[in-house]
């Protein structure tokens, strides 16, 4: 079978197009993923971010209080939602606090999310006591937080 010039370009063009396709199709499929939380463990946390720092402190305060009534029940299988929510409304504070305040708050966001992280471990382990002490951390985290931004 001879082909001609027409015919092994458009063959050519064809499978180009199938071997390039796949890979950019494949790509769009997953960008339009929920994106997985740095856990691992692929569930999911969407927190709304209020508009004005004081706005985000009753909400990281809110949250708080249900992350203590959460541990005080022993359901810590909901502990690491309130952490989360936690962690990701801290995270929101350095694009809203004066230039003079973002290094100390980003700081104390790597702090915060890495006590999230913590009482997210220990809530999944069922590990009771390890969730209560890293609740403590969290919530001193938030208070120090709190103090060094209103210090000046």
């Amino acid at each position: 079978m001879i082909m001609n010039k027409p015919t092994l370009l458009a063959m050519s063009v064809s499978a180009f197009i199938a071997f390039t396709a796949t890979p950019i199709l494949a790509q769009e499929a997953k960008d339009k993923q929920p994106p997985k939380e740095e856990s691992g463990e692929g569930h999911s946390h969407f927190t709304t971010i209020p508009a004005t720092v004081d706005e985000i402190w009753k909400q990281i305060h809110k949250q708080h209080g249900k992350l203590l009534s959460v541990v005080a029940k022993k359901d810590l299988g909901e502990a690491h939602d309130h952490a989360f929510a936690i962690r990701d409304l801290v995270k929101a504070l350095p694009a809203k606090v004066p230039a003079e305040n973002k290094a100390k708050t980003e700081t104390a966001s790597k702090k915060i999310t890495k006590i999230a992280t913590d009482i997210d471990k220990s809530g999944a382990a069922g590990a009771q006591k390890a969730t209560e002490a890293n609740v403590k951390k969290m919530e001193a985290a938030i208070t120090a937080l709190q103090a060094s931004l209103k210090a000046k």
